[in-house]
């Protein structure tokens, strides 16, 4: 039997927008982050209790890094998409359309978590450790608004070894493909390979917590050096990578840096 024959799976878009309150459109993107967060966080604050730490140090410690984790997961796209932001101003504030790095994400949170343990005088490894747990979860979730927003595919599906047979695919309307794939329709579903790994990585690291219990840091330096293995190789895959000197993709750059600076931090652990 051809390679060919075999069924594959294709996935395509509904569109972005969930539903309308009144004449206002609420989009998938903001749904799915909305609901990422609430559940990371219940579980993280049962996790918490268990830890016998301070609910309301972690309440106020969680609101301090959603807003930081917003204002610099938008600033670090902004800025290395900036040959498109300079003229679109109006366009910076609207993070419900998509475009936000995890990156920037993730720097904004470690420094929000930082600040607060220094004024409060508590364990940064501590409470970071249970956040550092959710996190793969929340990321799980999240990627999915990528895929209501034809956002953050991969190459296309008709190429490499994916060629003789690959067993799902991503449909791309037209008007959302990439200038040198205007013909082609089919495209790696990244969003969907993150999400999984992402979601593997929060069992992990959900199972080794307790274990872990008496190590503070080592979830989440864990988690960092895990993530930035996923990021690393997914984005071969990737066809809108923001690069950085040139054409180097500005994942690769922070992906290897995180990697070096965890491995170092697990090796002393």
């Amino acid at each position: 039997m051809m390679l060919s024959n075999f069924p594959v799976l294709t996935l395509s878009s509904p569109g972005a927008v969930a539903f309308y309150i009144g004449v206002w459109p609420i989009r998938w993107y903001g749904v799915l982050i909305a609901v990422s967060f609430l559940i990371a966080y219940f579980l993280a604050e049962s996790l918490i209790k268990k830890a016998d730490l301070s609910i309301a140090h972690f309440s106020d410690m969680i609101f301090l890094i959603l807003i930081f984790s917003i204002i610099f997961a938008r600033l670090y796209f902004v800025f290395l998409s900036w040959d498109y932001f300079k003229d679109h101003w109006n366009e910076i504030p609207k993070i419900w359309h998509g475009g936000q790095s995890i990156h920037g994400g993730i720097f904004g949170a470690v420094l929000a978590a930082l600040i607060f343990a220094r004024l409060k005088k508590i364990s940064f490894y501590k409470y970071i450790d249970v956040i550092a747990v959710v996190m793969p979860l929340g990321q799980s979730i999240g990627r999915w608004g990528n895929f209501f927003n034809n956002e953050a595919f991969g190459k296309p599906i008709e190429s490499g070894l994916s060629r003789l047979y690959w067993p799902i695919r991503l449909n791309i309307p037209y008007e959302f493909r990439p200038s040198q794939y205007l013909n082609t329709e089919y495209f790696h579903p990244t969003f969907l390979y993150e999400s999984f790994l992402d979601f593997a990585l929060f069992v992990y690291l959900f199972k080794m917590f307790p274990v872990w219990k008496k190590k503070p840091g080592k979830t989440f330096w864990t988690y960092l050096f895990c993530y930035s293995v996923i990021r690393f190789f997914l984005e071969f895959l990737r066809v809108d990578s923001l690069n950085l000197f040139g054409n180097i993709a500005s994942a690769h750059i922070l992906s290897v840096i995180i990697f070096v600076i965890s491995l170092n931090f697990l090796i002393k652990r």
